[in-house]
């Protein structure tokens, strides 16, 4: 993963390492599983570096494997899921030879940054409920909950515009677009500027698909077949993790290129996308699936 990015400068990553000794002749180049743990870490020490505050990384691995990357990645990053993905047409044949629930998924940790970054975004919200007690008195506010039918009397509209300027809720609020609507005019613009600079710290998740952490996707067998690689992923799968996890032109980090799935996807939902890898069979098969890729008009998802 040698390179010259700057620091804090990718919104995502998508990791799809070597499982060490499992699949595909880049899984054996070890000497022990220890050596193959030593460049986990050194994998991890660069991805901590790269990653930016609000950014997000994907690290698959194997069913067996993944707990000891997880033990490292911990150290520097804040696990949001271990997520089970089963492709829905994984071969199945020879479950009677195991001695064992036959293995049909892998796993995929995700990441974020550490509690520093989320106690500095608990601040900036902080500080704009702050500033909305500036621009309206707690009266007002609770009139505008009642009004948008956020609360059932009046009673419960002043204690949740309390809860709101004081930051007492469990969970810090924002008001909705209904209820700033209502707002007095006064320092409007000010207050929308602090909301869009707060929705740039927040990480981006947009859980379209309405998602769990044991996920089912097909193996896209009928693309995957096209490539000369031991370990494709679905681009279905690639493209939703991409959708949920980032933003239009946000800066796609993908160490392990493979393939080229997670570049050609990337670019194909308008992100920018870095790749690396190795060997250089992969890097020309990932440049030609991505120039490919662009040379296609855009289609819905």
């Amino acid at each position: 993963m040698n390179n010259q990015l700057p620091d804090k400068s990718v919104q995502l990553m998508i990791c799809d390492p070597p499982y060490f000794e499992v699949k595909g002749s880049f899984d054996f180049v070890w000497k022990s599983f220890d050596d193959y743990l030593k460049d986990v870490e050194k994998w991890a020490i660069e991805c901590k570096r790269l990653l930016a505050d609000n950014g997000t990384l994907f690290w698959y691995g194997h069913a067996k494997k993944i707990a000891y990357a997880q033990i490292i990645f911990d150290k520097y990053f804040n696990l949001e899921n271990n997520i089970a993905i089963e492709f829905n047409r994984q071969t199945k044949k020879g479950v009677e030879e195991f001695r064992c629930f036959a293995p049909v998924s892998e796993r995929c940790l995700m990441y974020s940054v550490g509690d520093d970054y989320h106690d500095n975004v608990r601040l900036s919200i902080k500080y704009i409920q702050d500033y909305l007690a500036t621009i309206t008195t707690r009266n007002e506010l609770a009139e505008i909950l009642l009004q948008t039918g956020n609360c059932r009397n009046a009673d419960s509209a002043k204690q949740n515009a309390n809860n709101i300027l004081s930051q007492k809720s469990a969970k810090p609020q924002m008001i909705t677009e209904s209820q700033y609507n209502l707002l007095p005019n006064r320092n409007k613009k000010e207050y929308e500027t602090l909301r869009r600079e707060y929705e740039t710290l927040r990480r981006p998740f947009n859980n379209f698909k309405k998602l769990f952490d044991i996920m089912s996707f097909d193996q896209e067998a009928h693309i995957t077949k096209n490539y000369e690689h031991d370990t494709c992923k679905p681009e279905t799968l690639t493209r939703t993790l991409i959708l949920t996890c980032s933003r239009a032109n946000d800066l796609v980090f993908i160490p392990f290129a493979g393939s080229g799935t997670e570049v050609a996807m990337a670019i194909k939902e308008g992100r920018s996308a870095i790749g690396f890898d190795i060997e250089k069979k992969y890097v020309e098969m990932a440049n030609k699936r991505t120039d490919i890729i662009k040379a296609q008009p855009s289609l819905f998802f």
